[in-house]
């Protein structure tokens, strides 16, 4: 083979190479975010009853993962949340309403989680009060006393001028969700091998109106939805004000 001839094959190797790394680049970073009317569009396509009139923001959570909180035709508020993945951004989760509830964007890691919600200004609500509840239990066992202390931590959200909002769960909560899977993986590891954080501890809400009082169930916050792909996004327990310990 001629020089001539080698020099050409490498530089179509050459060139081959570098579109291969291009792409490979362009399909793991992800690319620009859609604008709203490509949003409305396609949540309105894969979801019809969501029948968006007005996307109210874009909350990007990570590189990865956005928070996008909506308005129907309807005047609902709702939610869906969007997902890099197979080279393009995916609707993984739409709702027309706007119950709060919780995203862990990392499937294995509970500090990446995130409260979000979107709740009508139609709704007398002042302020969100957010928990991280573990209950008490106590057990005997071979003429043991185990006794297991319960876990109670607040976080109140005060709701401004926006319907919406998205929270990461705060540092306090995540290390103690941290240190309790550890200490009960550690205890009974042969149990525990596939220890699930929620069996033993659990998200839940509570609404305030501006009177300072507890509001019921809040029917309006409910709507339907679609959910493709396997997004932990979870319902958040809302509470009555008598399963909550208050301080002396």
């Amino acid at each position: 083979m001629s020089k001539k001839k080698l020099l050409i094959i490498l530089s179509i190797l050459a060139i081959l190479l570098i579109f291969s790394l291009i792409y490979w680049i362009t399909s793991i970073n992800p690319s620009s975010f859609p604008d709203k009317e490509e949003l409305m569009e396609e949540i309105n396509h894969i979801f019809p009853p969501a029948n968006v009139k007005e996307i109210q923001d874009t909350i990007v959570l990570d590189e990865k993962h956005v928070f996008v909180p909506f308005i129907s035709e309807e005047n609902n508020y709702g939610v869906s949340h969007w997902v890099w993945e197979q080279r393009k951004w995916e609707l993984a989760r739409v709702n027309t309403g706007g119950e709060p509830h919780s995203w862990r964007i990392e499937n294995e890691d509970l500090s990446t989680t995130h409260l979000v919600w979107n709740i009508s200004p139609e709704i007398p609500i002042e302020k969100l009060k957010f928990y991280l509840i573990k209950d008490r239990s106590f057990h005997i066992t071979d003429g043991i006393d185990y006794y297991d202390p319960g876990v109670q931590l607040e976080e109140i959200v005060e709701l401004s001028d926006t319907s919406y909002g998205a929270m990461p769960l705060p540092d306090s909560w995540s290390s103690i969700l941290a240190s309790y899977t550890k200490l009960e993986t550690a205890r009974q590891p042969d149990i525990f091998s596939n220890f699930f954080i929620e069996q033993y501890m659990y998200l839940g809400w509570m609404a305030y109106d501006y009177s300072g009082k507890v509001l019921p169930t809040v029917n309006a916050l409910n709507g339907s939805g679609f959910t493709g792909g396997d997004e932990h996004i979870e319902h958040i327990r809302l509470l009555d004000k008598l399963e909550i310990e208050a301080a002396d």
